[in-house]
C-alpha cells in the first residue's frame, strides 16, 4: 500500500466527512445511495410519461404513483428523459448543471442503472451485505464492489496457518474493504464505513490498539481514551427483555457486563459518557490489548466452522460461525468495518452450506450484550429464519424484504406495549407470529435442511 494512496483515502475521507448525510452507523434508513459512474446505462421506468400540474413538472408512473420534480425546466426535462435509456454521461450532457438535482431526485425511484447493479449482484446478493433487505440502491457502490473482492480473497485462499498468518489476513482484508483492488480506479474504490471510530482514524490495513481510559467519578464513568462502540436497546428495552427471556440470560440487559470466554477476555459493556458529554448512554468497550489469545481464539473457531462444514454438519458449523462472530465483533481489532469483514467470514461458509448467506440483521449488537451460549442460540435462530433458498434472485429479494416488514410490525408492537406482561402476550398473537420468529424471539427452532431445494444460484 503506497503512501500517495494512503493520503488519497485520507483526503477521501475528509470530503466524505463535509458532506455526509448522517447515516449513522447502522445505515437503518432507506435512501439511495449507490453512485453512478459515466458509463452506467440509465433506464426510465416502464410507461413513465411526464406531466405538468401548472408549474409543477411531476412523472407519473402506471400504477398511480408520481413523483413531483423541481427546479429544471421542464423542456430541458421533457428532453433528458427523451433520451433515456442512455449512459449517465449522455445525461449530464443533456442536462449540464442540472444533473445533480435530477439524480437526486430521481435516480432509484423512475430511473435505475440496472446493468451496473445486476453485474454487482450476480457477483455476490446485496443481501448479505446489508442488516435489513432492502433495494440494492441502498448499498454503498464501492462497499458492494470491495466486499466482493474480500469474497473472493475468502474463498480462494486456504485457511491461515496460526496467529501470525491471521493477522496478516485481517490486515489485507481491512485494506481492501476500504480501498478497493489497486486495479480499481481510486476513489470511485475507496469506501468509508459509517462508524465514528473509521471516520477519526482512516487507517487502512492496520490494528487499533489503544487501550480505554476510564475514570470513576462518583457515581458516575467517564471515559478518555480508545475504542467505544455504541451498545443501544435498539427496538426498545421491552424487545431486548423478550429476547433475554428466551435464552434465559438476563444479564444481557445490565448496565454494566463484563464477559470472557475460555477465560479470554472479551470486553465489557458500561453505561458512560466521555467528559464533552452530557449524558451517559451504553457503550461496549472491547478488550485492549490485543493478544495471540483473541486471535487463537478466532482461529479456533473459523476451523471448526471450516470443518464442520466440511463433513456437512449444518448444526456444528452454524454453533462455530456464531462463536467465531461473537469474538470477532467483541474483540474489535480493526478501527472500522468488524462487522462487515466478520460476516463475509460467516457468509462464505453458509453459502457452501445452504446455497445462499443472511442479511447481517443486528447479529453486533446481539453479541456486544449476550453471554456465548446465548449468542449461539439467537445466531442459530438468525439462520433458521433468514437463509431461505428461492428458485430466483428476485423471489428471494421479494421474500425478504416483506420478512422485513414482518419484523418491523413485529418490533413496533412491542415497543408501544404497556408492559412486559402485555408484550409477551403479543408472542401468541396470530397475525404477529411470524415477526416474533424473524426478531429471534423463536421457541423451539431448527436448522433448516434445504437439501432438496434449488437455490437458485452458481
Amino acid at each position: 500500500m503506497s503512501a500517495a494512496r494512503v493520503n488519497a483515502y485520507r483526503a477521501f475521507v475528509v470530503q466524505e466527512e463535509a458532506s455526509s448525510r448522517g447515516d449513522g452507523y447502522l445505515f437503518d434508513t432507506p435512501r439511495c445511495r449507490f453512485s453512478l459512474e459515466p458509463g452506467d446505462e440509465l433506464r426510465l421506468a416502464p410507461g413513465a410519461q411526464l406531466r405538468q400540474e401548472g408549474t409543477q413538472s411531476l412523472v407519473q408512473l402506471p400504477g398511480g404513483a408520481r413523483l413531483p420534480i423541481a427546479g429544471i425546466p421542464a423542456e430541458k426535462l421533457r428532453a433528458a428523459l427523451a433520451k433515456l435509456p442512455c449512459s449517465y454521461s449522455a445525461l449530464t450532457l443533456q442536462l449540464g448543471a442540472f444533473a445533480p438535482s435530477f439524480v437526486e431526485q430521481a435516480f432509484s425511484k423512475i430511473v435505475f442503472a440496472p446493468h451496473a447493479v445486476a453485474e454487482l449482484e450476480l457477483e455476490l446478493p446485496s443481501l448479505e451485505l446489508v442488516r435489513f433487505p432492502g433495494s440494492p440502491y441502498e448499498v454503498v457502490r464501492s462497499y458492494w464492489r470491495n466486499s466482493i473482492a474480500v469474497r473472493r480473497e475468502l474463498e480462494t485462499r486456504p485457511l491461515p496457518q496460526g496467529v501470525a498468518s491471521l493477522r496478516a489476513l485481517l490486515l489485507e482484508l481491512h485494506e481492501l474493504m476500504l480501498l478497493g483492488e489497486p486495479s480499481s480506479g481510486g476513489r470511485s474504490s475507496f469506501y468509508l464505513p459509517a462508524s465514528l471510530l473509521g471516520r477519526k482514524r482512516p487507517e487502512p490495513g492496520t490494528f487499533y490498539e489503544v487501550p480505554t481510559g476510564l475514570e470513576r467519578r462518583g457515581g458516575e464513568t467517564l471515559l478518555t481514551s480508545g475504542a467505544r462502540v455504541s451498545a443501544p436497546l435498539l427496538g426498545g428495552a421491552l424487545y431486548w427483555q423478550l429476547l433475554a427471556e428466551s435464552v434465559n440470560d438476563d444479564g444481557a440487559l445490565a448496565a454494566e457486563r463484563e464477559l470472557t470466554l475460555d477465560r479470554v477476555p472479551l470486553g465489557q459493556l458500561v453505561t458512560a459518557r466521555a467528559k464533552q458529554e452530557r449524558v451517559a448512554r451504553p457503550w461496549f468497550l472491547p478488550p485492549r490489548p490485543l493478544t495471540d489469545a483473541h486471535f487463537e481464539g478466532l482461529l479456533h473457531s473459523l476451523e471448526q466452522a471450516h470443518a464442520a462444514q466440511r463433513e456437512s454438519d449444518r448444526a456444528a458449523a452454524v454453533q462455530a460461525l456464531a462463536l467465531f462472530h461473537y469474538r470477532f465483533v467483541r474483540v474489535h481489532p480493526l478501527p472500522s468495518a468488524n462487522q462487515s469483514l466478520s460476516m463475509s467470514f460467516v457468509n462464505v461458509v453458509l453459502r457452501r452450506l445452504f446455497g445462499v448467506g443472511m442479511p447481517h440483521l443486528l447479529l453486533d449488537q446481539l453479541a456486544l450484550r449476550f453471554e456465548p451460549r446465548a449468542y449461539q442460540s439467537l445466531f442459530a435462530r438468525a439462520v433458521q429464519a433468514w437463509i431461505a433458498p428461492w428458485p430466483s434472485p428476485a423471489e428471494r429479494l421479494r421474500h425478504l424484504m416483506h420478512q422485513r416488514q414482518e419484523l418491523n410490525a413485529f418490533v413496533h408492537e412491542v415497543g408501544n406495549a404497556a408492559s412486559l406482561l402485555e408484550a409477551r402476550a403479543l408472542l401468541l398473537t396470530e397475525p404477529l407470529q411470524g415477526g416474533a420468529e424473524l426478531s429471534l424471539l423463536g421457541g423451539r427452532l431448527r436448522l433448516p435442511d434445504h437439501s432438496d431445494e434449488d437455490p437458485g444460484f452458481d
